[in-house]
């Protein structure tokens, strides 16, 4: 799993895949429009391997991605939304009132579990 915090390493996943390198240079033209603050300050970008499970991410925020609100069955997602790619699912996380977030790309040949539950809840039709 890579963690990408700052402009080098955005650079060096840029050169991993272009779906990847398109998807996460969206993010950050749209964030640079917000002067006086580091791209760290705003986001972080999760880049999850082939095969990690949805414990590996839970770790790697820190707070589950799924959740049961007060032990009911009903499901909670701690997700603002997931967009489904060729390659990618992408969930975008909003941790604070300041709007800072997480963007998450999973590839679509991660855990099965994990892409099965994504792929229920992808709000878009794959590009």
């Amino acid at each position: 799993m890579q963690i990408l915090q700052d402009a080098s390493s955005i650079q060096t996943a840029l050169a991993t895949q272009a779906e990847l390198a398109r998807l996460i240079t969206i993010h950050v033209e749209v964030l640079s429009e917000y002067q006086g603050y580091e791209l760290s300050q705003l986001v972080q970008f999760v880049v999850m391997a082939s095969g990690e499970t949805s414990a590996d991410l839970d770790t790697a925020l820190g707070y589950p991605i799924t959740a049961d609100s007060n032990e009911e069955p009903e499901f909670v997602s701690s997700w603002e939304t997931i967009d489904e790619y060729l390659y990618w699912f992408e969930l975008v996380f909003v941790r604070g009132d300041d709007g800072e977030g997480v963007v998450v790309y999973v590839p679509k040949d991660a855990d099965p579990e994990l892409t099965d539950l994504l792929q229920q809840y992808t709000c878009n039709t794959p590009l």
